[in-house]
């Protein structure tokens, strides 16, 4: 088939049941045709900070007054990152950034992903880069935020994400509840139940339109609107062999660990990282935030009964040390990682996956430690965005805070990833005045740029 044939045919497609969960996957094939593949953001925090020197492959260690620059080829990778071993070709280790300029001690709010001084109890002052991103790159929804909590309000709005000033960005905490605000538009009206229980027919009527798309489109689309269609069936079945199974589980199961309904809260996080996936690929939004847990966060779920804010403190839980209980939450983070990229890697875009044109950041809201000083701020990048950012599997460590030739912030990680998403700035942010002038931290990590 040829391109003007697909275009006409692009351009004739209408659709019944499907025209409203159809579209922004129609409009990423327009795009695609078009040859602008969608670029995709995820950011994950965790709190307590994210502890740099658990993160250095073998032979390699930053905290010294020059930059280290090495492949991972060859490279064993410590063992809490051994979900990633596989995506070792695509993941870049950035040690030695600094973020002073934001609030120290339990978590810079805001700051940790807007590189300034922010409050939990006052408005965000400027935008954060997820919300800066999301509205560069709108979709149906311009941003999803999903956070794991203890509590069971459905939204919540933990100070972490900001489209602006003033305007902070909502996080989804209930599953079942994110899963109604996301997807409920493929569901009828009337009650919940009614709505689960009737999502099949919805589907079934979608699926005539979606089989008729698929005979317009080349082999490659018609595989990923297959992907598209398996992620609506898996969260249609779960949700419809859930519901009407609640009565009886709740009289003789209550503690079934579904991921949606589980006492886990860790299960409710792996929900979470399967919404995020199924946003994406279903076009919902470009943009996702992950805060996956507060100082309150119990991992009952991976064996841990003590909350992130004691384990910061040292306290262990039975026969883990505090260490311990750190090391198997990164690794519970890095495993949910892998498998979101994996997923996305599984889908075809242009001449190569979804994951190709998508880029995965982990790193804290907290720095390098509990109570953070700012002075380390490691971040964990799986994804290129297409070669936009030069790393094949990389390590870079910057020269550490207080050396001569430290300069290199937080901010200018952030200035790094307007430029890979094509839309460049010399500032993000607010300087560390105590590294000098601000032109002199302007601009992007030119080490990183293809």
């Amino acid at each position: 088939m040829n391109e003007t044939s697909r275009r006409k045919i692009l351009q004739g497609v209408t659709l019944g049941a499907g025209a409203t969960v159809l579209s922004p996957f129609i409009s990423n094939l327009h795009a695609a045709e078009r040859g602008e593949l969608p670029k995709r953001f995820v950011f994950v925090l965790k709190s307590s900070g994210l502890q740099g020197e658990y993160l250095n492959p073998e032979g390699l260690n930053h905290g010294g007054d020059q930059i280290v620059d090495a492949s991972l080829n060859d490279r064993k990778l410590p063992d809490s990152l051994a979900a990633l071993e596989t995506l070792k070709d695509r993941l870049t280790i950035i040690q030695g950034l600094s973020g002073k300029m934001t609030r120290l001690g339990h978590s810079a709010h805001y700051g940790a992903l807007g590189g300034y001084k922010a409050s939990p109890h006052a408005p965000p002052l400027y935008a954060t880069i997820d919300g800066h991103l999301s509205e560069a790159f709108p979709s149906v929804f311009n941003h999803v935020g999903f956070k794991m909590g203890e509590g069971n309000q459905g939204v919540t709005f933990p100070s972490i994400s900001a489209k602006g000033k003033g305007q902070q960005l909502p996080f989804q905490q209930n599953p079942m509840a994110a899963f109604e605000n996301l997807f409920g538009r493929i569901l009828e009206t009337g009650d919940l139940k009614k709505k689960y229980t009737r999502t099949g027919n919805v589907l079934d009527a979608m699926s005539e339109d979606i089989r008729k798309l698929q005979q317009t489109l080349p082999s490659s689309e018609k595989e990923k609107l297959g992907h598209y269609l398996n992620g609506f069936e898996a969260l249609r079945d779960r949700r419809v062999k859930l519901v009407s199974m609640q009565s009886t589980l709740k009289e003789n199961a209550p503690d079934l660990s579904d991921k949606y309904t589980s006492r886990f809260k860790t299960h409710h996080l792996e929900a979470h990282f399967d919404m995020a996936a199924a946003s994406l690929i279903c076009g919902l939004t470009n943009v996702v935030t992950v805060h996956a847990d507060g100082l309150d966060s119990v991992y009952s779920g991976i064996g841990i009964g003590n909350n992130v804010h004691a384990i910061g403190h040292g306290a262990g839980f039975a026969t883990m040390t505090a260490q311990d209980c750190r090391n198997a939450i990164r690794s519970f983070h890095l495993e949910l990682i892998a498998t979101l990229a994996k997923k996305l890697d599984a889908v075809p875009e242009g001449n190569g996956t979804m994951l190709d044109n998508t880029i995965i950041v982990y790193t804290s809201d907290n720095a390098a430690k509990h109570h953070s000083i700012g002075a380390d701020w490691p971040m964990l990048v799986v994804g290129n965005l297409a070669g936009r950012l030069r790393s094949k599997g990389r390590y870079i460590a910057y020269p550490s805070y207080g050396r001569a030739h430290h300069r290199h912030t937080i901010c200018n990680w952030f200035t790094t990833l307007c430029h890979l998403a094509g839309i460049p700035q010399e500032y993000f942010g607010q300087p560390d005045m105590a590294l000098g002038k601000a032109e002199d931290q302007s601009g992007p990590l030119s080490e990183l740029l293809a």
